[in-house]
């Protein structure tokens, strides 16, 4: 699984998928936190474990789901 970029707002976070479904968020060379999702009633919703706050990492997540579903092979 290859790294991939994201930009939000006017910052550039390196996004690294990991084995266990999993993306650490990366600004530059520090980890800002492990973002994953999770499934919900209506959606899917970007859930972390970090101190990087829900919303935050619903972004982020948004921004992985977008990322992902362009690279798809369908």
């Amino acid at each position: 699984m290859e790294s991939f970029e994201i930009q939000l707002i006017d910052k550039t976070y390196t996004i690294e998928p990991q084995e266990n479904g999993t993306f650490r968020v990366m600004d530059g060379e520090q980890k800002i936190g492990v973002v994953y999702p999770e499934v919900g009633n209506f959606d899917v919703e970007w859930k972390t474990m970090d101190d990087m706050g829900s919303d935050f990492a619903g972004q982020i997540g948004e921004l992985i789901s977008e990322h992902q579903m362009g690279n798809s092979n369908l």
